[in-house]
């Protein structure tokens, strides 16, 4: 995949702080997965779950939960 075409938060994904967190696209851009897969791992506890924020409807997850998943 093109770094083009990569969200920026999956772009810098190592230059992020660990507090910083990142939307769905940028997981899927991470993880080269389907939308369907990322929540079949999520289910599954590969992955965090998902947190929202400040009253907003969009998914979003920790830098840090997500590195440790990767790395694990």
């Amino acid at each position: 995949m093109e770094s083009a075409h990569l969200p920026d938060s999956a772009r810098h994904f190592d230059s992020l702080p660990d507090s910083a967190r990142i939307d769905v696209a940028a997981l899927i851009a991470l993880t080269g997965k389907s939308r369907a897969t990322v929540y079949r791992w999520i289910d599954r506890g590969i992955l965090p779950k998902p947190r929202r924020f400040g009253g907003t409807t969009q998914n979003t997850w920790n830098v840090g939960e997500v590195r440790r998943a990767l790395s694990a």
